[in-house]
């Protein structure tokens, strides 16, 4: 038996001698005052990643075979008979019949509420009907994207009155969600320019966009400032003066229909928000991380967790101060001072956010050499300087955490250290132990870190979120710039050697399907790409640390290590059952891994149909469909 286990049961024991004492001196005890378990799971593998050790490490900590819950927390972990003796008349019993259990998965980026949002719109088309026209342009060359273009933008002021925001997507095919479609250079290379949408439409508000390639016309921004009510300067918005948009571009479309469409509605918002929580629940995450996009959203959220309605918990990103490209940024986190972790145990402020420091390929930020038309492509936002570099540091020296919200290559990530240590010499008191305790954070490792980096990162604290998904994703790129550069993808064994806590972000539900959590995970130990081929292989790492950087470790990025993260005594009592053994099953397997049972304190929040049956008993929660094909998702 594990430690946990011994320490657990010896206080039971305690509690159980003095209850024979008590029967001996024929003393009664009202049986409304008797406590017990909620719920026991029992016949069980009960993995408690009680070991959170940080390094490449094979040990899971202590097992046990059952484990009991009372209200919203761990009562006991033990054996079978230690355990089941606790039962009263109402506990809940569940007989695992051998199957594993994990603590809740933590997602550590993941935008689940925008994901059901899109979902919502394509749902219901007339909403964004209603709020904006939406036009398609195809073409092989840059003069039939050019001709596309200024049709659609014609029919659009010949058919609506000014003031009507229009979305036109030019060249999206083609190119997947690698960047290499056509209309992504075209965009990025001002082939298509403000000045020309001005000229076409001075009075209707316009977007093209090829992600990661946006261009707005000089009527949109007017339509920003009007929806929000500030001044949106083209620095603070991160548009140049050619109209070209950076990576934070679609929280423009998502405020129009989450801050003007749900202005009035924020009940629906919250049912639609509520739904999207449970549907991940049912992939075994019970915890997840985000920036919020739209300041609705906020309001739903805080609807949900008063009215006691949250399925999962959210460590949410304060970004606020960039909504609409706000000008005043700096200000804004200077005037906020230190709420890192304010909240209760269902939603809590985990940092304050930078949108982007880049975006996704060919719009990162890199020191990767590259033929000079694919580096022309390249944009840093937070060079020194930068409304995001000056925003950075002035948060930091007012004694803030912060997340960067999206961060692609190493450059950006540079620029990012070198606002932190600027930070530390403009306020004495931000010492580098200080820096050390708040976790600075950043996500995707799309091309960083390179290896020169992770002593750095190591030395001021630093956590990065990465993705199973961007292997994929970045390695088209290496034939762009060049082979070696395949060990800057996703690099999570070098940066664990070297001292950097590295977490797991996953894609969320999509709609009704979703793919099994532990599927695009798998990347990190096989290294394979949707492709067939593997990048850089050395960069393995084993399934023990690839559990940690879910559960354990991923505590600690959303700072709730405390109460997450593991199976122990007095810890909230998230847990999932698997379908398979996670610890020994072949990795090809990984993808058939699935969530049965998502607990989230203490409460079954999902029970799939057919451990139910098992059971005897009803499902409970979304029964969604699961996917195991080949199918590209890019981190957004």
């Amino acid at each position: 038996m594990g430690k946990i286990g011994r320490t657990t049961l010896l206080g039971l024991s305690l509690f159980l001698l003095c209850g024979l004492a008590g029967a001996q001196n024929m003393v009664t005890v009202p049986e409304e005052i008797v406590t017990y378990p909620n719920m026991i799971i029992h016949n069980g593998k009960i993995a408690t990643m009680d070991d959170t050790s940080v390094g490449l490490n094979t040990s899971p900590g202590s097992t046990a075979e059952a484990m009991a819950v009372l209200d919203d927390k761990i009562l006991a972990i033990g054996s079978n008979a230690q355990i089941l003796r606790l039962a009263g008349p109402q506990t809940d019993r569940i007989d695992l019949k051998g199957r594993t259990v994990i603590p809740g998965i933590i997602n550590t980026h993941v935008h689940i509420h925008n994901d059901e949002l899109n979902y919502w719109v394509g749902q219901n088309p007339e909403v964004l009907t209603e709020l904006a026209a939406a036009y398609n342009v195809s073409g092989k060359t840059d003069e039939e994207l050019v001709q596309g273009v200024k049709l659609a933008v014609q029919e659009h002021v010949s058919k609506t009155a000014p003031g009507r925001w229009a979305f036109i997507d030019v060249g999206t095919s083609g190119g997947g969600g690698s960047g290499m479609g056509p209309g992504v250079a075209f965009l990025a290379g001002n082939k298509f320019t403000m000045q020309m949408l001005d000229q076409l439409a001075p009075n209707h508000p316009l977007m093209l966009q090829s992600h990661p390639s946006y261009v707005a016309n000089t009527a949109f921004l007017g339509a920003v400032e009007k929806l929000y009510g500030s001044e949106l300067s083209l620095e603070a918005a991160g548009i140049d003066e050619h109209g070209r948009v950076r990576g934070t571009a679609p929280q423009y479309k998502r405020g129009l229909i989450i801050d003007q469409y749900f202005n009035t509605r924020v009940g629906e918002l919250a049912d639609i928000v509520e739904q999207a929580l449970a549907k991940n629940a049912a992939l075994g995450v019970t915890t997840f991380s985000s920036h919020i996009m739209g300041l609705r959203f906020l309001d739903a959220f805080n609807m949900l967790v008063r009215q006691n309605r949250m399925p999962i918990r959210f460590a949410y990103t304060h970004w606020f101060g960039f909504q609409a490209g706000y000008s005043e940024t700096a200000n804004f986190y200077r005037r906020m001072g230190d709420m890192a972790g304010m909240g209760d145990d269902y939603m809590w402020m985990a940092a304050v956010g930078l949108g982007s420091v880049d975006s996704g390929p060919p719009r990162f930020c890199s020191t990767m050499e590259a033929p000079r038309a694919v580096k022309e492509m390249e944009w840093c936002q937070n060079d020194a300087g930068s409304v995001a570099y000056e925003t950075t540091r002035t948060a930091i020296a007012n004694y803030q955490r912060v997340a960067v919200g999206h961060a692609y290559a190493d450059k950006a990530v540079d620029y990012f250290m070198d606002a932190i240590e600027h930070a530390m010499r403009d306020n004495p008191a931000i010492t580098l132990d200080y820096i050390r305790s708040r976790r600075f954070t950043s996500d995707h490792c799309g091309f960083y870190p390179r290896k020169e980096q992770i002593p750095r990162m190591a030395n001021l604290g630093m956590m990065i979120s990465c993705g199973g998904n961007v292997l994929s994703r970045s390695y088209p790129w290496l034939q762009k710039y060049r082979p070696e550069y395949a060990n800057r993808i996703a690099p999570a064994r070098s940066a664990i050697e070297g001292g950097v806590i590295v977490t797991v972000e996953g894609s969320g539900v999509r709609g009704n399907v979703g793919r099994p959590y532990f599927s695009s995970a798998s990347n990190f130990i096989t290294r394979n790409t949707e492709y067939g081929v593997q990048v850089a292989p050395e960069e393995a790492i084993d399934r023990i640390t690839l559990m940690k950087m879910m559960t354990s470790w991923a505590a600690r990025f959303v700072l709730k290590e405390d109460v997450l993260g593991t199976l122990e005594q007095g810890k909230l009592a998230d847990f999932v059952v698997l379908s398979k053994d996670y610890f020994t099953v072949p990795v090809e397997e990984f993808a058939e891994i699935l969530p049965l049972m998502t607990v989230v304190g203490g409460k079954v929040e999902v029970l799939r149909s057919e451990f139910a049956q098992e059971l005897g008993r009803g499902p409970i929660g979304p029964q969604i469909e699961f996917r195991t094909g080949r199918r590209y998702s890019e981190p957004e």
